[in-house]
């Protein structure tokens, strides 16, 4: 991703409050000739609660720079820190606990266990790193007038019933 990155880091220490900093962040992928730079030194730090877009055309690195950040790609350099740690260095098992634990992700797929109901889902992440199954259960549902909603399978025919049609 080139330009439109809003902080730059300025030194190379990892800034205190941020909760997410990158320096020099890459990710470059074999190409035909030259390597493709998806990602190409990104410098950024964003602070805990701080809300932050990631804008630009398509093709422009926006979804790798979001991989890389939620571990879900490795940088092929640079450093990445998530509330304090150093995380590029990271095993794939490292990753993988730390994202169960603190990192989440909202897809625009809808990425569900198909045998589960939507609530189920919901619960599922909390399960997985060891809570109480009575502390994962998600109260909220059903105090606002929602009851029955999210209690159904989640298969593909309800999600082709809430996917948009004729979109390219």
């Amino acid at each position: 991703m080139v330009g439109g990155v809003r902080t730059p880091v300025d030194s190379g220490e990892v800034t205190v409050n941020a909760i997410i900093q990158a320096q020099g962040l890459r990710r470059h992928y074999p190409g035909d000739g030259a390597p493709v730079r998806a990602v190409d030194g990104v410098d950024l730090s964003i602070e805990e609660g701080e809300a932050v877009s990631v804008m630009g055309p398509s093709g422009c690195g926006k979804s790798t720079l979001l991989h890389l950040l939620g571990g879900l790609e490795r940088p092929t350099g640079g450093e990445l820190w998530l509330a304090g740690e150093r995380v590029d260095r990271l095993s794939e098992t490292a990753w993988a606990r730390l994202r169960r634990r603190a990192v989440g992700f909202v897809f625009q797929a809808f990425h569900l266990v198909d045998e589960l109901t939507a609530v189920e889902n919901v619960e599922l992440p909390a399960l997985l790193i060891g809570t109480a199954p009575r502390m994962a259960q998600v109260p909220q549902l059903g105090k606002t007038g929602t009851e029955g909603i999210g209690h159904g399978v989640v298969g593909i025919v309800v999600k082709a019933l809430v996917l948009p049609v004729g979109v390219d």
